[in-house]
């Protein structure tokens, strides 16, 4: 079964909330308290907020779509001071998605529009303890970056992963495979 890749546009805002949570249910089961993603919610500031920073254009972003958005990643200047380039700020598919290449083409497609746009290094933070991710993007070309840095609640190590845009893995193929 294909899918497709397009912009992400604000209306789409809510449906990613909605894939984000569903994600992390099953990726963090064994890396966050049960509890605290059993409570999880889908939060109306979270919906505009997103919507209002892609509206914007000081977001940007790509959606998987197969009859619905079923996967998204977000991007945009690095969020922080002492981290230069941009920053993939999320990059997440539904559970069924998973393997099925979605990922894959939405990083290609996140890290050539930042490219093309004349960036030259690209960052993201991952939880230390998520290895599937950090696999993910060490195949796709992503390095440590030697980062790293506590989330409060609940509390967890990030760590962060850099790619040089000028010589990164931007065909879509992960290093290696």
């Amino acid at each position: 079964m294909s899918y497709e890749l397009r912009a992400a546009r604000p209306e789409d805002s809510g449906v990613i909330e909605e894939v984000r949570l569903a994600t992390w249910r099953v990726a963090y089961r064994d890396i966050m308290p049960a509890d605290f993603l059993a409570g999880l919610e889908v939060r109306p500031e979270i919906v505009r907020n997103r919507a209002d920073a892609l509206a914007s254009g000081q977001v940007r972003g790509r959606v998987g779509v197969r009859d619905d958005v079923r996967g998204f990643a977000l991007y945009g200047p690095s969020r922080d001071e002492d981290v230069p380039g941009m920053e993939v700020y999320a990059i997440y598919v539904l559970p069924e998605e998973f393997s099925t290449g979605m990922g894959r083409a939405l990083m290609a497609s996140a890290v050539e529009d930042l490219a093309s746009s004349g960036h030259r290094e690209a960052g993201l933070w991952v939880l230390a303890a998520n290895a599937r991710a950090r696999r993910f993007y060490e195949r796709f070309g992503f390095s440590l970056s030697g980062r790293s840095k506590m989330l409060p609640d609940p509390p967890l190590e990030e760590v962060h992963y850099r790619m040089d845009l000028a010589g990164g893995a931007r065909s879509g193929v992960p290093a290696g495979a």
